[in-house]
């Protein structure tokens, strides 16, 4: 289960990048071009990926229900993950009638990128040992400053289009 979820992680990860750049290049008015199925396609993802992780957060409710431990200094990582994965659920669907509807606000499209950023921040060093990665600290530098600038982008592209 955690090598599918490994799979799955990489692919939304190129698939939200992808979403976001293009996205973020409507929103400042240089592109028209809407790819749908990319965005559905990211969201069936995204939900194997939530089911999977649920699974993985009652086993270890289980457990810690079980041995009475539950260790939350030692696994703030774990239990960061999983609030920002559930803000992220929730906050998506704010995102997805962002722009189709009037009820998607500037504050509540940051609060999700936040939301991926912490999320995203939060795992990769994980994913990096996952991989067997050599030199885990210059590369975990590197991913934080691709993200960063990513999720600089994409925040600015949301603040002009609402400023707009």
């Amino acid at each position: 289960m955690r090598k599918i979820n490994n799979i799955l992680v990489h692919i939304i990860i190129a698939l939200f990048l992808l979403h976001a750049l293009m996205g973020s290049l409507i929103l400042l008015g240089v592109s028209r071009i809407s790819f749908r199925i990319l965005s559905y396609t990211l969201l069936m993802v995204v939900f194997i990926h939530a089911v999977i992780s649920m699974v993985s957060t009652f086993r270890a409710l289980e457990s810690g229900q079980k041995s009475k431990k539950w260790y939350l200094r030692k696994n703030t990582g774990f239990w960061t993950k999983r609030i920002s994965g559930l803000s992220i659920l929730i906050l998506l669907i704010f995102h997805m009638t962002a722009y189709t509807r009037s009820n998607g606000t500037m504050i509540a499209q940051l609060l999700f990128i936040l939301a991926i950023f912490i999320h995203l921040a939060v795992s990769v060093k994980s994913m990096l040992i996952a991989r067997g990665t050599i030199h885990l600290k210059d590369r975990l530098i590197d991913c934080m400053f691709v993200l960063s600038v990513m999720i600089l982008f994409f925040s600015i592209a949301i603040i002009t289009y609402y400023i707009r």
